[in-house]
């Protein structure tokens, strides 16, 4: 067994001794997540790195290969499923120097690192008149090597613009062997048939290190913006399947809050309270006429299930307004009780959706230890994807948090078994393995395993994840 003493060697080495570290404090900060209780410190890394380039993360990737010790990739660590948690001591690869980023105007893309921030990615290429086809909640802090690994829609409505891997061109990759790969075109055609880079986005970091993304430039749409307000759940509900049903264009955001959720967020923006479950939309078109007409035609579809409001919103400073109602919900639940926040993602299909809000609004029910907190519904609607959530009292110790988070995967998972969906936005192992396996049963998880060998034949890379 290689020592730790050997082991910081070799790494100081390739990455030099300012951007390595061992100290508690940075072992512990790169393998902690979002879930309640703390890490055991058996589990805790070894040695963080933060390398600069793509030859260093080679680097660092051989040498671990031939060591057999394992690699975990580190971004911001937002991961909501347990992926950024890591279940034995090993290297940590923290990506916050791989931040490279450069347009490509001449040939209609873009390239950055993995360690990029999505808000400050987001933020240059508007200045460019380009729309960033991604846009997580976390998107403050979360990295772009995460957010393409996960190929996650986050609140973008998937029927409206696809998910991030369509507008993906190309990618840079370390194999867990440690050779580097070159994917895709710098063409704006991606490629047809068998496309490397398939591997990577939605790979769930399994199967090699992202170190370059590229991506199509895509220019900014118009917006239309629009506000509606239900008597109750089973009215939204409808509502949204008439959206559809009416073959209406999708919207690039539509997001929801129950009434309980909508009250505390409508407060905190000192509104008047809506007085029932609350719709928020971004309709988006090529000119302004076509955003509104979209816009437009949502309202009159979702109108027929008799909502209590039902308008387009045209003033920005009342639409900025209503919309950080939604955004501001999960950090005030969290500092004004001082407590913890954990949520699921349920997914419904789009005939069952009143069914599934039904379901969502007793998620808790008959659960020995979240029944009895309180719980808040809100979500992604025009997705049909909902967050039930519940707040975690900080005082409880880590054997019963761990039991909550536990109860919370387990009936997000029956519930999309029970509507054959899946996760959209979290990406599908650590905690969620078990229900990729029931859902697509035993040679669906053999697959994934079978490619993670080809790939990691000595299965260092983000060992444990799967």
């Amino acid at each position: 067994m290689t020592s730790e003493q050997s082991i910081i060697a070799a790494l100081t080495d390739i990455v030099g001794e300012d951007y390595l570290s061992t100290s508690i404090f940075e072992r512990v900060k790169s393998s902690l997540d979002i879930f309640p209780y703390e890490k055991k410190r058996e589990e805790l890394p070894l040695v963080v790195v933060l390398p600069g380039n793509r030859e260093e993360v080679a680097g660092i990737v051989s040498y671990a290969n031939q060591e057999k010790i394992p690699v975990y990739v580190r971004g911001s660590g937002t991961s909501f499923t347990g992926a950024a948690r890591y279940p034995e001591p090993g290297i940590v690869i923290n990506t916050k120097r791989l931040n490279h980023f450069s347009i490509n105007r001449d040939n209609n893309y873009f390239e950055c690192g993995p360690g990029c921030i999505c808000n400050e990615i987001s933020n240059l290429l508007a200045k460019e008149g380009c729309f960033l086809p991604l846009a997580p909640g976390s998107k403050l802090i979360a990295s772009m090597g995460g957010l393409i690994s996960n190929n996650t829609s986050a609140h973008i409505i998937d029927p409206s613009i696809g998910k991030p891997g369509d507008y993906v061109l190309g990618l840079d990759v370390v194999l867990p062997t440690g050779e580097i790969l070159e994917t895709g075109t710098t063409g704006m055609r991606r490629p047809a048939g068998n496309d490397l880079t398939k591997f990577f986005v939605g790979g769930d970091g399994l199967f090699g290190v992202i170190t370059n993304i590229r991506m199509r430039l895509v220019p900014d749409f118009f917006r239309s913006n629009g506000l509606l307000i239900y008597p109750e759940l089973n009215s939204l509900a409808r509502g949204v399947q008439r959206l559809y049903y009416d073959r209406c264009p999708a919207p690039l955001f539509m997001e929801f809050m129950d009434e309980k959720t909508a009250d505390i967020g409508f407060e905190l923006k000192q509104l008047a309270h809506p007085g029932g479950p609350v719709i928020m939309f971004v309709a988006i078109g090529n000119t302004q006429e076509e955003a509104d007409s979209a816009a437009t035609r949502i309202v009159a579809a979702m109108a027929k299930e008799n909502p209590l409001v039902a308008e387009r919103i045209t003033d920005a400073e009342k639409w900025d307004t209503l919309w950080t109602t939604r955004e501001v919900i999960g950090s005030y639940l969290m500092q004004s009780t001082g407590n913890q926040w954990i949520s699921a993602e349920v997914v419904s299909n789009l005939s069952g959706l009143e069914e599934c809000m039904n379901d969502v609004v007793n998620f808790t029910d008959g659960l020995p230890l979240l029944s009895g907190l309180d719980s808040y519904l809100f979500g992604h609607i025009g997705a049909l994807t909902m967050h039930p959530g519940v707040i975690i009292p900080r005082d409880w110790d880590d054997g019963r948090k761990m039991q909550a988070v536990d109860e919370k995967f387990a009936r997000e998972a029956e519930l999309n078994l029970k509507y054959q969906t899946c996760g959209g936005e979290w990406g599908q192992f650590a905690k969620r393995t078990a229900f990729f396996e029931q859902r697509y049963g035993q040679d669906g998880i053999n697959i994934i395993r079978n490619m993670k060998k080809v790939f990691d034949p000595n299965n260092i890379l983000n060992r444990g994840i799967l």
